[in-house]
């Protein structure tokens, strides 16, 4: 992977790590392809950017007291316009110090289409603290 490519993942995973730590449901639905899957940490499945955005704007509201640090664990490239993001995710308080909680594990593959690079699938899972 080249080190611009490389850079432009860590760029969009600090992008939604700030996006959910904003509690912003329509940035984090912004990450996502207009024709997207995703799962999230409680097993809820949805398809496309709205819907992505309708479920964050019902789920942010009861996260309102969580953040999180994000961080890229491995980078998969499985072509040079998709890639397969392995991130890391640790609670944190809203200053960003550590924070007692269960962790995540997030599996994002990006594409890069015509509106830059975004998540057209992505599952993320509670990990044991």
């Amino acid at each position: 992977m080249t080190t611009t490519r490389h850079s432009e993942i860590h760029a969009l995973v600090q992008s939604f790590e700030d996006a959910f730590n904003a509690h912003d449901p329509v940035a984090l639905g912004g990450h996502f392809a207009a024709d997207s899957l995703w799962t999230n940490a409680l097993g809820r499945r949805v398809r496309g950017r709205d819907a992505v955005i309708v479920l964050n704007e019902e789920v942010m509201p009861k996260l309102a007291d969580a953040y999180a640090r994000y961080r890229v664990a491995e980078v998969l490239e499985i072509r040079p316009d998709v890639v397969a993001v392995h991130v890391a995710q640790t609670p944190a308080d809203a200053d960003g110090a550590p924070a007692e909680g269960p962790g995540g594990s997030a599996v994002y593959v990006f594409a890069r289409g015509e509106e830059g690079w975004r998540i057209v699938v992505g599952q993320n899972t509670i990990a044991a603290a």
